[in-house]
């Protein structure tokens, strides 16, 4: 076997390993002799045929499998002996290669690969970015604590509808529908609330709820296929009335949402919903503070890629792309691979690592959080830990978590390494801070501030395109 490079370009080789008849041929021997002693072929007893005959039926597909074998582990070993980071899978040339399994006993396999770009990454040196802390504001505050005073209330039937119920109906011959009185409109809640059961309601279904959502959930239908135009009145029965009165603040309510004693106050119940309010709002500022993040090294960090290797490398190994569509978006492709290549210089250079236990943990931690939180977790361990193995063993699921951690691990390094300057305030001011305007009044405006909490939440900053995920866990070597 002879291994030999050339340079073609910046960045850029072409590998050839040659593969001569003597380097395979005793291990193909040895195969051959194991086939002769388990193959049923007919006319022959078990282990009986003539190696002739066995030659003639698997020497070529063990040729095969063996040299592409000797090729693969020769090519990685290749570069991890000679300190050689590549970008991406190296491709074999055909033009260059010789591979007739059928016809020669020497081959020659031809890869050209890309070495990965030296380039420094001094975050200290980068331009300031701006981190914003949502604050919880007082009224999600108060709606945090009344939800849980909801939760832990008593559901009574009253007998007359108010704000906060819950109203079953029924018309025609229609089954039963529900509706929150909190969704409908103003002369929705004119025409419902003071009702009683059994009472009959005259109502114009598009007057009646605030959004088509709650009408189509109201109608059983998708929201696509209501005709807000065309589906009329009807004089509708109300069949029950549902509420749920408030649970009291009192020792019996903290015993009820808080079993480990850990909240037993007013004061501290207020404590606990401001963090996990804040909590909640800390996903938003940070994917907020990792795009603008991410936009700042791949602007600053200079990298010099082989563009021309990339390009044919994306149009070989993604069918459904096109030349067209890949001129069209090259420099989204380009933003996601110096992305790659900065994550990844960062988190070698700071050892950055996620093992088993940290998932566990973290797969722990949320069972507990979103199914247990109302036992005490000494009675409720035994079970999360069977929860965490059966997860543990979804190695899909694994990989998400491994890759989820790891970008957090990322953050927390830029976050610390970055010259930053702290902004403050509630999540309107956020919206603010994200779109670059100014809060809008919650009385003149309120449409408005509705619309661009909502985008915030749903597309986060969305002035950058998503980058690339890397492929963090040990690579397997590639089969030729």
């Amino acid at each position: 076997m002879n291994i030999t490079y050339e340079k073609v370009a910046e960045n850029v080789q072409v590998l050839y390993i040659e593969i001569q008849k003597a380097d395979y041929t005793e291990n193909v021997e040895t195969a051959l002799k194991k086939y002769r002693k388990t193959a049923q072929i007919p006319g022959f007893r078990i282990g009986h045929a003539p190696i002739g005959f066995i030659k003639r039926m698997y020497e070529k597909p063990l040729i095969s499998d063996e040299v592409n074998k000797i090729v693969s582990e020769n090519l990685y070993e290749y570069f991890k002996k000679n300190n050689i980071d590549i970008m991406f899978e190296p491709m074999l040339l055909e033009e260059k290669s010789t591979i007739d399994f059928e016809n020669n006993e020497d081959f020659v396999f031809s890869f050209e690969f890309a070495v990965q770009p030296e380039f420094e990454v001094d975050l200290a040196a980068l331009p300031l970015i701006k981190v914003f802390k949502i604050t919880a504001a007082k009224d999600e505050i108060d709606d945090f604590i009344y939800q849980m005073r909801k939760r832990y209330g008593d559901y009574v039937n009253p007998e007359a509808i108010e704000d906060d119920d819950y109203v079953s109906v029924k018309w025609d011959d229609n089954e039963n529908r529900f509706f929150f009185v909190k969704d409908l409109t103003p002369k929705g809640k004119k025409w419902f609330l003071g009702k009683k059961t059994d009472d009959i309601v005259h109502v114009t279904f598009s007057e009646l709820f605030t959004s088509e959502e709650n009408l189509s959930k109201f109608l059983k239908k998708s929201e696509d296929k209501v005709d807000i135009t065309n589906i009329g009145e009807a004089d509708v029965k109300i069949i029950s009335i549902g509420r749920v009165n408030l649970a009291k603040m009192d020792e019996e309510f903290f015993k009820k949402a808080f079993p480990d004693g850990s909240i037993n106050s007013i004061a501290a119940l207020e404590k606990h919903a401001e963090q996990q309010i804040e909590a909640q709002w800390k996903q938003e500022s940070d994917k907020k503070f990792m795009n603008d993040a991410i936009t700042l090294l791949i602007q600053n960090v200079n990298i010099t890629l082989p563009e021309d290797f990339i390009k044919r490398y994306i149009l070989k190994n993604n069918s459904e792309i096109t030349d067209e569509k890949l001129t069209q978006e090259w420099s989204k492709f380009l933003e996601s691979f110096k992305w790659q290549l900065i994550e990844n210089r960062l988190g070698k250079e700071a050892n950055i690592e996620v093992t088993s236990d940290e998932i566990k943990d973290y797969l722990r931690l949320f069972y507990y959080q979103n199914y247990f939180m109302q036992f005490n977790l000494a009675d409720v361990e035994e079970r999360l830990n069977q929860l965490v193995e059966e997860a543990m063993k979804d190695q899909k699921q694994v990989k998400q978590l491994y890759d989820q951690l790891f970008d957090h691990k990322i953050m927390l390094l830029l976050q610390s390494g970055m010259n930053t300057e702290e902004l403050s305030g509630d999540f309107s001011q956020f919206v603010a801070f994200m779109t670059g305007t100014d809060p809008v009044s919650n009385k003149a405006e309120g449409k408005k501030q509705k619309e661009a909490e909502k985008k915030v939440k749903e597309e986060g900053d969305g002035r950058k395109a998503e980058p690339v995920k890397t492929k963090r866990s040990p690579a397997k070597k590639k089969t030729v």
